[in-house]
């Protein structure tokens, strides 16, 4: 059984996952990365990709298995300068390294791990420490570790510079420190992975947004709403820890006098009463100081590790198109909307002149989060001819989501959460996002991106450019019914 170093990361996340993913993998079939987490990958992949044109005479390693161990042999015993995705083995453990460079002075290689990220993270260095060892095992000798990571003060204009796009870090002294703990652990993933599959799993102590993907499966016992799905059981480590060694998983099993000890938690009584917990007062106070008209406000943002567009930075989110519902005092209700379908140098220009024609000098602007008031600060960089129009939109501005997300409004059902695609389901079930052709924010993202890209035809792009302000228009919809329907709560 095979060792890789993903499966060593996994091991420090979830040992019991790893686990069943090498004995029961038919656990896994149909589950899927979620849109983001495939964003993720993809952009690392591109990152990796973009790296190695730092080093044009490199030699890439592509066969796989035994003969990938074996071609990377040969280029390190003719002391090949740069080695792309040398791959080796040792023991139960494999990896390929992204990068090797062979020092003359030194007599030995410098590994390099490229990272789609701005800075170092802590489990790099334990994914170094992991490559290290296993090559070191080999007899070759290690005189420095790097990570190759993306500069986020870097600045696209016009052509990619490579150089200024990439930091080399030097986490050597870093690696050696840690080294002696990953190789235990390495030992522990082998002995474990032999073992008898173990009851439960060490997520069930952590809140529901981190839990591994077999948790159902290993802790059959918590029931699909539990303690772990209070919004603030996550934060409250302590909490958590001493519901769980009581072996309280259900709502209904607390015992309020003494787990919560006074504790107020307006989710579980909204669970145990079934009904929302309504601060009726502080809604309408907050309702009652808008001023109409009321522009109901939403951007959709394309990010990226390598950048594309002039003035913006690796994961720079760049505003492409924005829905803006419009509601007048007397109930009518208007709707504007600008997409970018044909980048110019002065990329967001069109659409600030656009949203400078639809949305007038009074009026309160409505967003949901704090999202649309981070994208204006950056329009205004881009375009400082605007500057009074667009600080005049964030000075107007008002983030409907915190009438939830402060508690004014409390459905259990939300399962502690309070995006927009969590409260809608709930208070306007009739309005959906299932139905459309692009139903979340990184679908659309990358929907623009490849549409940009030109691998469509005319008539595709077409649809998609539908498809794209379809989507953006219900989340402004979903802001107005939801203004409408807390205006009527009594």
């Amino acid at each position: 059984m095979k060792i890789s170093k993903t499966n060593y990361l996994d091991y420090t996340d979830c040992r019991k996952n790893l686990w069943l993913k090498k004995h029961k993998p038919e656990l896994f079939v149909g589950l899927e990365f979620s849109e983001f987490d495939q964003k993720m990958i993809e952009e690392g992949s591109i990152t990796d990709e973009v790296a190695q044109q730092l080093y044009p005479n490199a030699v890439l390693v592509n066969d796989v298995g035994l003969k990938g161990i074996s071609q990377t042999k040969e280029l390190i015993d003719t002391k090949t300068p740069t080695i792309f995705q040398a791959t080796f083995e040792w023991d139960d453990f494999f990896h390929k390294s992204d990068i090797l460079i062979y020092n003359n002075e030194l007599n030995g290689y410098e590994l390099y791990e490229v990272k789609g990220s701005n800075s170092v993270k802590e489990y790099y260095i334990n994914d170094l420490c992991f490559q290290k060892t296993i090559i070191e095992k080999n007899g070759i000798n290690i005189i420095k570790s790097g990570v190759i990571h993306l500069n986020g003060k870097y600045r696209f204009q016009d052509k990619l510079n490579l150089k200024a796009l990439f930091v080399h870090e030097d986490v050597t002294d870093r690696v050696i420190d840690s080294q002696g703990d990953v190789i235990q652990q390495m030992l522990d993933v082998k002995k474990y992975l032999s073992m008898p599959e173990e009851k439960g799993c060490e997520c069930l102590y952590r809140g529901r947004r981190g839990q591994c993907q077999t948790f159902q499966y290993s802790n059959p016992q918590v029931p699909e709403y539990s303690i772990h799905d209070l919004s603030s059981i996550g934060k409250s480590k302590k909490l958590l820890n001493y519901l769980v060694d009581l072996h309280i998983y259900k709502l209904e099993d607390i015992d309020v006098k003494n787990e919560l000890k006074g504790l107020k938690i307006k989710q579980y009584d909204s669970y145990m009463s079934g009904k929302p917990i309504i601060d009726k007062i502080a809604i309408k106070n907050m309702l009652d100081d808008l001023e109409f008209p009321l522009y109901f406000l939403d951007f959709e943002g394309y990010t990226g590790a390598i950048p594309r567009f002039n003035s913006f930075g690796p994961y720079q989110q760049v505003p492409f198109q924005y829905s803006l519902h419009i509601l007048h005092e007397d109930g009518v209700l208007d709707h504007k909307e600008y997409l970018i379908t044909e980048p110019t140098a002065d990329l967001t220009l069109p659409l600030v002149k656009k949203m400078r024609e639809d949305i007038e000098d009074q009026g309160t602007i409505i967003s949901w989060s704090n999202y649309e008031k981070q994208r204006i600060l950056k329009l205004i960089k881009l375009n400082p001819t605007y500057t009074n129009f667009l600080l005049g939109l964030n000075h107007r501005m008002f983030d409907l989501m915190t009438i939830f997300s402060k508690g004014h409004y409390v459905d259990a059902l939300f399962k502690g959460g309070w995006s927009i695609k969590k409260v809608l389901p709930i208070l306007i079930p009739d309005l959906s996002y299932s139905e459309l052709e692009i139903s979340g924010g990184t679908q659309a993202m990358a929907m623009w991106g490849k549409m940009l890209e030109g691998n469509y035809t005319t008539e595709s792009s077409d649809q998609i450019q539908k498809d794209l302000l379809e989507y953006c228009k219900l989340d402004t919809f979903a802001m107005v019914e939801i203004y409408r329907f807390l205006t009527n709560v009594k």
